[in-house]
């Protein structure tokens, strides 16, 4: 892990360290997350993907060259259509659940936060740090689904959860994006690297809370529409 993307992976070691440490996280591997908790959270994820997918696209055409361009959409692709095909179109059909279905899911109060806090970001701020924005969605699952992979699950939902995240072809596309924060990092001042980290940190966070809020049913206080 050489480079800038070293420097972001080691100033969040704490908040990944708590990420392995959660219930939500052990309970996957230990199979003792209720069920009823991860479909909610698979629901929530597949709405958040679609925003996120949108927050992807717009790093790209935000790329100062058209390789970069191609390099962040092509992997991001791949990474996306690994966790849909593989993970989110089978579990929600085996639900029942259909896309018009997900059309009437309240998106979570964190989701909408954390969802609306990347598009403002790769939409205001540089590219490098939208880049760093999006990165620790595909890089934090990466790491925790290989972590689990070392002891697996009981469960067999849980156990495709984890094999999807620590697939071959999901690791590939991921790394080409870290690759490419680290090239265009080589190119940025201390002050553009700094405000890269920052928001590398905030998502990081969001990653934690995307989970956390899922595992205490966290709500909103109030009905949004009357």
């Amino acid at each position: 892990m050489p480079g800038f993307t070293r420097r972001l992976w080691l100033a969040v070691s704490d908040v990944y360290d708590a990420i392995l440490r959660h219930p939500f996280i052990t309970g996957l591997k230990d199979g003792s997350l209720n069920m009823e908790t991860f479909k909610e959270y698979i629901i929530q994820d597949a709405l958040y993907l679609s925003r996120f997918s949108r927050a992807v696209a717009a790093v790209g055409v935000k790329a100062p060259d058209d390789d970069s361009a191609l390099t962040l959409i092509s992997a991001a692709r791949d990474a996306l259509s690994v966790e849909r095909a593989s993970l989110h179109d089978f579990l929600l059909s085996e639900w029942g659940i259909e896309s018009r279905d997900l059309e009437k899911v309240q998106i979570s109060p964190v989701n909408q936060a954390y969802t609306d806090f990347l598009i403002a970001s790769v939409h205001e701020r540089s590219f490098l740090t939208g880049l760093a924005s999006v990165l620790p969605c595909f890089w934090v699952y990466l790491e925790v689904g290989k972590r689990l992979l070392e002891k697996g699950s009981p469960v067999e939902t849980y156990s495709r959860w984890i094999s999807t995240y620590s697939s071959l072809d999901y690791e590939q596309a991921v790394k080409k994006i870290i690759a490419l924060t680290d090239s265009h990092a080589e190119r940025a001042c201390e002050p553009e690297l700094e405000e890269a980290s920052l928001y590398f940190r905030l998502s990081t966070i969001y990653e934690y809370l995307f989970w956390d809020s899922i595992y205490r049913g966290v709500n909103w206080p109030f009905r949004l529409r009357q």
